[in-house]
């Protein structure tokens, strides 16, 4: 090989390696801490040193995620990030408690699917006030709930969820309608005279 080329791959070569390796991406969204106060680490694993705290109901964005249940999260309101096992977030900012807890329907009726998937079959379909037992919440973000009339065990997004019950259900999310274009007006005969 020439010199010319050698000195070329060798500058070229960190920026090679850099288009190669996949950019972390966040994952859409917030989610919130559900217990009072844990630990975030410096890797994903419980032996790894803690950075610092995070407390109940902080937000956070998931920078990355691993196949054995933990998060990379980095605050929305403050300096700081680290290793959370994805089972302590929430998509809900209203599920701010530990599994086990009573929560109640806030929609007029969600549907509970057998796995935390919204294409997954339907079990039973909650209707407004109706209490559930939060059993946890899968690294997905949905909550396992037990229908407390029915002790059917199914999935639902915990947004649909309300630590005490509600007066008046959510509203759907409103959407819009593509604007029509107004009608052509078609151009009037004027009668001839005579």
């Amino acid at each position: 090989m020439k010199p010319r080329t050698v000195l070329i791959l060798v500058f070229l070569s960190p920026l090679l390696l850099g288009l190669a390796v996949p950019a972390a991406h966040a994952f859409s969204g917030h989610y919130y801490i559900i217990p009072t106060s844990v630990p975030l680490r410096t890797c994903a694993s419980p032996s790894c040193p803690t950075l610092l705290t995070a407390y109940r109901g902080e937000k956070v964005e998931i920078l990355e995620r691993t196949a054995n249940g933990w998060s990379n999260v980095r605050f929305v309101d403050r300096s700081g990030s680290g290793w959370i096992p994805s089972d302590l977030l929430s998509y809900s900012p209203d599920l701010q408690a530990r599994a086990g807890g009573t929560y109640y329907v806030n929609k007029s009726s969600i549907n509970l699917h057998d796995e935390p998937n919204p294409n997954s079959r339907v079990l039973i379909t909650l209707r407004f006030n109706d209490p559930v037992e939060m059993l946890g919440v899968s690294h997905s973000g949905w909550a396992q709930v037990r229908d407390l009339n029915t002790s059917v065990v199914g999935w639902t997004p915990p947004r649909y969820l309300s630590s005490s019950q509600v007066k008046y259900p959510k509203a759907a999310p409103r959407r819009r309608a593509p604007r029509k274009a107004p009608p052509k007006e078609e151009p009037s005969e004027v009668p001839k005279a005579m």
